[in-house]
């Protein structure tokens, strides 16, 4: 939004110098004289408004970049530039100690030392060039909270003065700048007018040049006003630096979207803020078509990232698509980002099946992100709403289950979008059969799921086909092979299946640390869980209460866990299937909120606001089915799971609740597992269910499940049910 409006100021400076003579018109019997100039002065300091706030930013990050370059530099010694093709014995006979010695330096200034001649000199230089790109490379270009740099807070400030700017700003700016062209124009040809009957002006025609030139003046005085008071209000604008850490800490996805869209491409990539994949390795011709793909996003008042805007771009070219992305990656706002172009077409009708317990986060998502209405079809007025929807338009929103009593009414769709989509994978199930309809009365459909393979091969091929029915006919031929390539099904897929890793598109997020927290039960924990049934949720319940609830060996590691985190000030999101762990953890600290399956969707989420409202240390414990899914939970650094899930994409999930897009510092996640127990089995199951997801499904490849008709992890399965003692 902002480059285009600046395209626009640009190109409005230009005009200035064809016109900025002619904004004079005089009578030669002294008529008209008026002259503009003010008002152009004014206008042309407005138009540097928006391009000095960028070269702000540019500038912060260059220094950023400095800084942190020439920190590698003084670190490391001038012996260390052999591996980039310096001869450094002369350089260490010079008194050159390290790297950033040799700052400043040219070939000839090197080669007034002793021993140094040209070949040397200009193989120093050269290696110094080369480390020093290098050491520019590895910067990390968004701040830590944690380990602040001198320039961070400068950056800070002025992309948040840049974001103002654009908000408050741009738009009477731009409105300013056009009325004064169009008043210029005017002023020509008044003066064009006025030449011609210079000498025959009755009382009526100066009576009319007159009005004309007061309207004119008027026009100008304005322009000249506005432009004065926006340049003005952007001098003055300020921020305190402590605010804006704060507001980068709750809203990092802003800064981020913000700087990506100012920095010039070489920087981006010098600062490693681009993925090398955001096209999700799609095959040339799709990709370059798709980016072709121009999108209307006047009515979305969010900042999109590159890899969204190319989401964007892929949802409205290829129609009927499944967005694969990671958790984390921004899936809604780039199916919203989508319904604002339809809608700057002309299309008015949206749709959103989704999980109950992500109701009102849909809707907060469309209020803040867009222009669009949002209208929660759900509950005992839902025939109503739908009724408002279909007469008004907007994004109507519903339930799985709701969805079944609403399809018989509804006549069509512009967009239909399907979240956490793996939730229909089972072809008899009414709540995929009344999915499958609505999918027939619309052109547009995006099913998201960043988990479209959770236990067998054959669910993604049939969330894919179901969006693109002919996909199927295509691949029949190679979906009967055993094991067909993945790069062959990866290119077959690439009309309907597009996903991105953190990995591939967010690099700048901070490290994950990952442990697996192994603990001996005690004698009593152990005997506890000797005795349970002999059934698995029984077992894998005793394996984390023992014979002590909140005494047993895992709640004592955990308590460990807690206080040092206490002492950090970090906040932790712990999760377990039980919600009597939950309470017991509540118990535990002293009481802290809970998320689980039988608070309403407005409670769950006046849960997560004063969670991320809190300062400092905090728990939240979640029952991980319910606050695994559809939540944001950036402002915590800690999660704890306390026990080994069924699913890989179920411990995912609930990490990716913590570290995604807009995460700021770095991510611990402990796994709690019982020794000698069911536990361990189960962390077994999930190692061979990854595996199959990586195989087949993390780079947009599908197998069919013919040749191997069986749950992935079967072996593993076994040892499940040797463990728990009884066939299960």
């Amino acid at each position: 939004m902002g480059n285009v409006r600046e395209g626009m100021f640009k190109s409005i400076a230009q005009y200035f110098e064809g016109v900025g003579r002619a904004l004079q018109v005089r009578s030669g019997r002294g008529g008209v004289h008026l002259d503009a100039g003010f008002a152009s002065d004014q206008v042309k300091r407005l138009a540097q408004v928006l391009p000095a706030a960028r070269a702000n930013i540019v500038a912060a990050t260059e220094a950023i970049l400095q800084e942190a370059a020439l920190a590698e530099m003084k670190a490391t010694p001038i012996a260390d530039l052999k591996d980039w093709g310096a001869s450094v014995g002369p350089l260490q006979s010079a008194g050159f100690r390290t790297v950033a010695d040799l700052s400043g330096h040219s070939v000839a200034s090197l080669r007034n030392y002793r021993g140094i001649g040209d070949v040397t000199a200009e193989a120093a230089i050269g290696a110094f060039r080369k480390f020093e790109e290098s050491a520019r490379a590895h910067v990390r270009l968004l701040p830590d909270p944690d380990h602040p740099r001198p320039s961070d807070g400068r950056l800070l400030v002025a992309l948040a003065k840049y974001q103002t700017l654009v908000r408050e700003v741009s738009t009477r700016a731009e409105e300013a700048q056009i009325r004064y062209v169009d008043t210029g124009e005017r002023l020509q040809a008044l003066r064009a007018k006025t030449r011609v009957r210079d000498h025959l002006l009755s009382l009526s025609a100066q009576e009319e040049l007159a009005r004309n030139t007061s309207k004119i003046s008027a026009e100008f005085r304005w322009v000249n006003a506005e432009a004065r008071n926006l340049s003005d209000y952007a001098d003055k604008l300020s921020f305190d630096a402590k605010e804006v850490w704060k507001q980068y800490a709750d809203n990092s996805a802003t800064f981020i979207a913000l700087l990506e869209s100012v920095l010039p491409p070489k920087v981006v990539a010098q600062g490693a803020l681009a993925g090398p994949d955001m096209r999700g390795g799609l095959p040339a011709e799709i990709a370059d078509k798709v980016e072709a793909t121009v999108v209307d996003l006047r009515l979305l008042t969010a900042n999109l990232r590159r890899y969204q805007q190319f989401g964007v771009q892929y949802v409205v070219c290829q129609k009927r698509v499944l967005l694969g992305d990671d958790m984390g990656l921004g899936k809604t706002i780039q199916v919203l980002a989508s319904m604002c172009h339809l809608a700057a077409q002309g299309k008015k009708h949206f749709f959103v099946v989704a999980p109950n317990s992500v109701l009102i986060n849909w809707e907060r998502e469309v209020k803040k992100h867009t222009k669009l209405v949002p209208i929660i079809v759900h509950g005992d007025d839902r025939d109503d709403e739908l009724a408002q929807w279909q007469r008004e338009g907007g994004v109507a929103i519903t339930t799985y289950t709701t969805l079944g009593k609403l399809v018989d009414d509804i006549k069509s769709v512009d967009l239909l979008a399907v979240d956490e989509a793996h939730a229909v994978k089972n072809p008899d199930a009414q709540r995929t059969q009344s999915v499958v309809r609505l999918t027939q009365l619309t052109e547009n459909v995006v099913f998201m799921s960043g988990t479209a393979l959770e236990n067998r091969l054959s669910e993604l091929q049939f969330l894919v086909t179901t969006v693109q029915p002919k996909v199927n006919a295509e691949m029949s031929s190679l979906l009967k092979q055993v094991r067909p390539a993945p790069a062959e099904v990866r290119t077959q897929l690439a009309p309907v299946y597009l996903r991105r890793t953190q990995a591939d598109v967010l690099t700048e997020l901070p490290d994950l640390t990952e442990t697996d927290e192994v603990i001996p039960l005690e004698p009593d924990d152990l005997k506890a869980y000797r005795m349970s049934p002999d059934n698995l949720m029984h077992k894998r319940l005793a394996a984390t209460l023992g014979a002590g609830g909140q005494q047993s060996a895992k709640f004592d590691r955990l308590r460990e866990l807690l206080e040092g985190y206490r002492e950090d000030g970090r906040k932790v999101a712990v999760f377990s299937f039980f919600r009597q762990v939950l309470d017991d953890i509540s118990t535990m600290v002293g009481g802290c909120a809970q998320i689980h399956g039988s608070i309403s969707a407005e409670e769950r989420q006046l849960v997560l606001d004063r969670f991320a409202a809190k300062e400092g240390f905090g728990v939240l414990a979640l029952q991980i089915e319910a606050g695994g899914v559809g939540i944001n939970l950036q402002c915590a650094q800690v999660v704890i799971l306390m026990e080994p899930q069924f699913k890989p994409s179920t411990e995912r999930q609930a990490i990716a609740r913590v570290r995604r897009m807009g995460q700021t510092r770095k991510v611990n996640a402990h796994r709690l597992i019982a020794k000698g127990t069911v536990d361990e089995a189960l962390v077994l199951l999930i190692e061979q269910k990854k595996q199959v997801f990586e195989d087949y499904a993390q780079h947009s490849a599908v197998k069919d499940a013919s040749g191997m008709a069986i749950d992935a992890g079967s072996a593993a399965m076994e040892e499940l049910r040797r463990a728990v003692g009884a066939s299960s």
